[in-house]
């Protein structure tokens, strides 16, 4: 069979129902269906004229019968629930039928392309796609008795019934109209008249009333053996049947034939005891499974007093089904992978295409669509995204609601919600019926109705984490929990977390795990409604906070006009809504795994612990600075200001418990979320990570403002955003294209720089963790990163109604990471290696002064009075535990007290507050040595 390449074209009114196709069999999704279908009818008819020649005359008729008892006449259209196998007949059978649509199909032709094996020159030659079809029997000798529907059939009505009355009704219709007066005709309908009697007096005797007995007298009994033959007598009828009409072959149509559960098993008995004959060609839709399992059921009984086991009676139904309907007989139907890649065009109710619109593939189709009317992304990033139907009624009926939709933005670049409400209603309505599992349609429901955009990903991950747990196939809990990402994955999920402290990060690493260790249908299924979800928020977030500046950095609320139970919520003050969804981070990771370790720049590593006052002493510099008017227009302040600003935009949070200053640090069981608020004065440490910035400039002016605490210590109304933006050239200024003051150029920023797509977020990531040891030996680490994702080059469909161009994508750039590698050059990247470090000494030093506190603290309430060593040891020894040092060290230090005190006398405060410093470098030597 030649594979085909033309278009197919979807015609706009043909979602529903079935489609009978008469023209451009070449473009038809089915072309190679329907040669299948021509061979097997070929062959089949090929043999059967063999029989029908054998049989010759009446007498001769009833005796060769059962020469070719074991062939069978069935052509089976098989697949699932909408995947076109009804039109799919129903075409086949016009195709042979009707003359317009034969003459159609014996000239369907294609162009492919030939090389000539002397000259090895190519040139192109068409070839007919239906090479069987002319050599069939014509359509004036087929006669179609029409497509027969099971739904029709119940206890009182079958198969045979339904089948003998088109039979009795076309046969009258051909006596009465158009051969009133032939007496051959006359004489032919009266002999087919009587042998349906004769069949139906054997339909009769097959099911015998109730309120007779069958065997009261012989003429019952003569009725009863009369009904053995009703195979016999059926070919006969069908013999007459064709000689009044003047045709060979009488075509029998039946639609799903495992619709009923209940009928089922006696259709498939009908055909197969009394309509297998030569004169007949059989056509069935039907889902092979279904059938099996409907003939299963039929035999799973009792017996001996023993239920038949389920996998016996599905073996029978095998064998019972592949007798009824050999493969070589079956013309299986394509789903969507077998002609996704083929290119798609849509036409309208009246057939016209427009020419002018790109033409894209199936599955690059429905997703620009997707895109056009409701500006929702999807990616087939995987050969063919889950978003696309598999089945051709379903694929039907999304195409012809996005035709029907506006698109989602007008010429002046307005938003349209009808595509996005309409599409909502399809995935939460159609799509997550058909692939969730019905628990997890469950919390689809729920969570399509989530409302708190604060606790959203606590809400996820907690189900999800269940979910996967319950999930006997997947075992991740009891992985090797020394594994980086094992143990990051079970810090995330556990239940000692707080709601507000999980970030989209946090759930874009949990579904990114457990998407990458197992392939389960369901769990996909879940993990693509999971993003979808987000994709949709992250989307409605972004449009709301780029209406203008007052909602990207919502503005404090006049608390005499707000009815509330307290001033403000002091906490969420100036914080948008994609602040609350993204809630802190928009990358969770493994400390070490996007950023190359770097022997020069060993400092840099992603969320690394920093020094945070070395960066508040930084900060009041720039502040003195800036007061001094000499100073403040320096090429050396604008380069301190725009290394700090990007250290800003990379600061996580602070804090100042050691053991939380690198992966700890994240302190997702704080009661209030770490990202949130000034930061503390008294802070020591902060987390520094390079893939922060996404984050922060989701509302950049509260990621400056974070600093104000500090600041106001010199001056209430002086801040980093304040004297960033009043600095021409600062990094501020460059990301807002150096026109702050218009919103437009705020609103470029947030394009480019928020994420909103859940595919991009992982896109992003996975290529850090492909690309981080292409750089291991580099040393601006940092910028190579940066460059890594913007080469990504991530591109969207085109506004093709909207776009004058309408050709070319576009392309996510990730300007804003130019700009932040532009000022990582090597004199900046060293200072920047200063501020950033911290080390053993700096945290031991911090302790030794406040051991020295703690000691004056604790002398503060003594007396005026002399202390003996004793007292001294105890001091020394509280203010030890009070700073945080280990038991161990506690005891050396006691024991080294005696070499600055003696036991011989006492001493006075005065005189201990003297030798501080001396028990400070003791406590400092201690400390290191240990």
């Amino acid at each position: 069979m030649v594979m085909n390449a033309k278009p197919i074209i979807f015609r706009q009114g043909e979602e529903n129902g079935i489609v009978v196709e008469r023209d451009h069999f070449e473009n038809s999704i089915m072309l190679n269906q329907y040669q299948q279908a021509i061979s097997i009818f070929h062959h089949m008819w090929e043999r059967q004229k063999v029989l029908i020649d054998a049989l010759g005359s009446d007498k001769e008729h009833k005796n060769v019968i059962w020469i070719d008892n074991k062939f069978s006449n069935i052509i089976a259209f098989c697949g699932d629930r909408g995947e076109g196998k009804s039109s799919c007949m129903a075409s086949f059978a016009t195709m042979l039928t009707d003359a317009n649509a034969r003459n159609e199909a014996v000239n369907a032709k294609e162009t492919i392309p030939v090389t000539d094996p002397k000259t090895h020159e190519t040139k192109e030659v068409s070839q007919k796609l239906f090479c069987d079809l002319d050599k069939l029997i014509g359509t004036e000798e087929i006669e179609w008795l029409d497509v027969i529907d099971p739904s029709f059939f119940d206890d009182d009505h079958n198969l045979l019934e339904l089948l003998l009355g088109r039979i009795c009704e076309k046969a009258n219709w051909k006596s009465k109209d158009e051969c009133e007066n032939d007496c051959t005709i006359i004489a032919k309908h009266r002999k087919l008249m009587e042998q349906l009697e004769k069949v139906k007096r054997c339909i009769t005797t097959m099911t015998p009333q109730k309120d007779k007995k069958i065997f009261d007298s012989v003429e019952s009994i003569s009725d009863l053996a009369s009904g053995m033959q009703l195979k016999e007598e059926l070919q006969t009828l069908f013999r007459c049947y064709l000689q009044l009409v003047g045709k060979k072959c009488l075509l029998i149509c039946v639609d799903d034939l495992d619709l009923s559960f209940e009928q089922g098993y006696k259709m498939a008995e009908m055909l197969r005891k009394y309509l297998i004959n030569p004169y007949c060609v059989i056509l069935v839709s039907v889902k092979v499974e279904q059938l099996i399992d409907i003939i299963a059921a039929e035999h799973q009984h009792i017996v001996n007093g023993t239920e038949l086991k389920w996998d016996y009676c599905k073996q029978v139904a095998q064998k019972y089904v592949a007798k009824l309907l050999p493969r070589g007989n079956r013309v299986v139907m394509p789903v969507a992978e077998d002609f996704c890649e083929r290119e798609l065009q849509i036409a309208d109710n009246n057939g016209h295409i427009d020419i002018k619109e790109p033409v894209y593939s199936v599955k690059e189709k429905v997703v620009q669509m997707i895109f056009q009317k409701t500006g929702y992304v999807f990616y087939n990033t995987q050969h063919l995204s889950p978003i696309i139907p598999r089945n051709l009624r379903s694929l039907r009926h999304l195409l012809g609601l996005l035709c029907t939709l506006p698109d989602a933005r007008d010429e002046n670049w307005d938003d349209d919600e009808t595509g996005r409400e309409a599409f909502k209603d399809y995935f939460f309505g159609t799509w997550c019926i058909e692939q969730l599992s019905d628990k997890d349609y469950a919390f689809a429901k729920k969570l399509a109705n989530y409302d708190d955009l604060s606790t959203m990903n606590a809400y996820v991950v907690e189900h999800f984490a269940k979910r996967v747990k319950n999930d006997e196939k997947i075992e991740i809990e009891k992985s090797d929990v020394k594994d980086e990402y094992i143990k990051l994955y079970l810090n995330i999920i556990s239940n000692q977390n707080t709601a507000v402290n999980i970030s989209y990060g946090d759930v874009m690493y949990v579904l990114w795990l457990i998407n990458s260790i197992t392939l389960r249908t369901e769990i996909q299924n879940l993990i693509f409604f999971i993003k979808t979800i987000y994709s949709m928020r992250l989307y409605a977030c972004y449009n709301v906070i780029s209406q203008g500046a007052s909602y990207l950095f919502p503005p404090t609320p006049e608390v005499e006009k707000v009815v509330q139970i307290h001033k403000a919520e002091t906490l969420y003050e100036h914080v948008n809504q994609l602040q609350r969804l993204v809630n802190g981070s928009y990358f969770t990771y493994p400390q070490g795994k996007l950023l190359p370790q770097n022997d020069k720049y060993k400092d840099f590593r992603d969320r690394k612990a920093v020094s945070f006052d070395k960066l508040k002493k930084k900060l009041n510099d720039l502040a003195d600075a800036y007061s001094d008017s000499t100073r403040q227009n320096s090429k050396e302040f604008l380069e301190d200001l725009r290394l700090f600003e990007y250290i800003a935009l990379c600061i996580t949070r602070t804090t100042n418990n050691t053991e939380q200053t690198e992966e700890k640090g994240l302190n997702r069981i704080e009661k209030v979320p770490t990202y949130l608020g000034a930061f503390s004065n008294t802070a020591h440490y902060a987390i520094f990570d390079f893939m922060q910035p996404f984050y922060s400039l989701c509302n950049i002016e509260y990621a400056y403002r974070r600093f104000d605490g500090i600041l106001s210590q010199i001056d209430a109304k002086l801040s980093l955003y304040t004297i960033a933006l009043k600095t021409k050239d600062s990094l501020l200024n460059q990301l807002h294209t150096k026109q702050i003051a218009r919103w437009e150029n705020k609103h470029n920023l947030i394009s480019d720089a928020v994420i909103r797509i859940t595919d991009v977020q992982w896109a992003i990531f996975e290529e850090l963790l492909r690309t981080q040891k292409l750089h291991k030996n580099g040393n601006e680490s940092i910028s190579a990163a940066y460059k890594d994702i913007i080469n990504l080059k991530i591109k969207l469909y085109p506004r093709i109604r909207i776009d004058n161009k309408g050709k070319d994508p576009y392309v996510l750039k990730f300007s804003f990471l130019s700009t932040l590698s532009s000022i990582l050059d090597e004199n900046n990247l060293n200072k920047l290696q200063e501020l950033l470090n911290w080390s053993k000494m700096d945290e031991i030093s911090k302790q030794t002064d406040e051991f020295a506190r703690n000691i004056t603290k604790l002398l503060g309430p003594i007396p005026t009075r002399a202390l003996s060593l004793t007292d001294i040891r105890q001091v020394v020894r509280d203010a030890a535990k009070t700073s945080g040092m280990e038991l161990e060290k506690r005891r050396r230090l006691y024991r080294g007290v005696t070499g600055i005190f003696s036991e011989n006398r006492d001493y006075s405060v005065q005189e201990i507050s003297a030798k501080i410093i001396d028990l400070m470098q003791i406590y400092y030597s201690i400390a290191i040595n240990m």
